[in-house]
C-alpha cells in the first residue's frame, strides 16, 4: 500500500469532513429518501431510511465527486452573477439548490438550477462525466437506457417543483460537462419521466409497507427492485456488509 504525503492526507480528512457536514442538512429529513437516490436498489433505499450509512468512500473517490462538487458550484455561481449584473433586464427567476418535499412520496432533495418565466419552469441537472461515459452517452455507439437514474431524479425535482408553483409547464434538461476535456452537452429529458419518478417512488413506498420483519429480510438480491439495475451491486458499500446471506 503507497504510503500517503501529507498535502494528500490533509486533502482526504478535508474532503471525509466535508462529506459529513454535507449529511448533516438531511438529518431533520430522517427516515425519507433522498431525490437523488431515485431509480436505485429498494433493499438500499430502505437500509437508508433506517439510518444504515454506507462505509465511507475510498480517497481517490471522494476526489472524484470534489471535482463534480467544483463544477456545479461555478456553473451555479455564474448564474447567480449574471442574474444579479442583470436583475432589471431579465423576466426571469433563478433557482438555485432549490428545495424539493414530497410528504405523499416521502422524498426530499435540492435541484440544480431552475428557471422560472411566467407560468412555465426549466428545471436543469448537472451532471459531470469522464470521457469513456461520454462517448456511451454521445458517441455512435450510445449506451440504451444509460440515464435512467438521472432521469428519475430529474423527473423527481420536476414534479415537486411544478406542485409547489402550481404549474404542470415544466421543462427538463440534463448539462453535461465533460471532465476530461471541458465539453458541455444539453440533454432535453422528456416529460414521460415525471410519470415514471412518481411511479417508482409510489412502488418503492408500496413495497417497503409491505415488509414486515424490522431488518428487511424479505427485500432479498433477486426480489423485484434488489437490484433495479444489475450493475448496482458493483458500486453498492452496502453489498458485501448488509446482502451477505439474506
Amino acid at each position: 500500500m503507497k504510503k500517503l504525503n501529507i498535502v494528500e492526507t490533509i486533502y482526504g480528512d478535508w474532503l471525509h469532513n466535508k462529506n459529513t457536514e454535507n449529511r448533516k442538512k438531511y438529518e431533520k429529513h430522517k427516515g425519507m429518501f433522498s431525490a437523488s437516490s431515485a431509480g436505485t436498489c429498494f433493499r438500499k433505499q430502505y437500509l437508508k431510511t433506517k439510518g444504515i450509512t454506507e462505509p465511507p468512500l475510498e480517497d481517490r473517490v471522494m476526489r472524484l465527486l470534489r471535482l463534480g462538487t467544483i463544477v456545479h458550484e461555478d456553473i451555479q455561481q455564474s448564474l447567480i452573477d449574471y442574474f444579479k449584473l442583470n436583475k432589471d433586464k431579465l423576466d426571469k427567476e433563478l433557482l438555485i439548490e432549490h428545495k424539493i418535499q414530497l410528504p405523499e412520496l416521502n422524498v426530499v432533495g435540492h435541484l440544480d438550477i431552475a428557471l422560472k418565466d411566467n407560468d412555465s419552469v426549466h428545471v436543469y441537472d448537472i451532471k459531470t462525466s469522464a470521457s469513456y461515459k461520454w462517448r456511451m452517452k454521445f458517441g455512435r455507439t450510445r449506451e440504451k437506457n444509460g440515464s435512467v437514474n438521472y432521469n428519475l431524479q430529474i423527473g423527481t425535482y420536476a414534479f415537486g417543483l411544478g406542485e409547489e408553483l402550481q404549474t404542470a409547464d415544466v421543462k427538463m434538461s440534463l448539462l453535461w460537462y465533460n471532465k476530461d476535456n471541458s465539453m458541455f452537452r444539453e440533454e432535453i429529458v422528456y416529460s414521460e419521466w415525471i410519470n415514471n419518478a412518481i411511479e417508482y417512488w409510489e412502488e418503492l413506498n408500496e413495497t417497503l409497507e409491505d415488509v414486515e420483519s424490522e431488518n428487511g429480510s424479505e427485500l432479498v438480491p433477486g426480489s423485484y427492485g434488489v437490484p433495479m439495475m444489475n450493475w448496482e451491486c458493483r458500486y453498492c458499500g452496502f453489498k458485501d456488509i448488509h446482502c451477505q446471506g439474506v
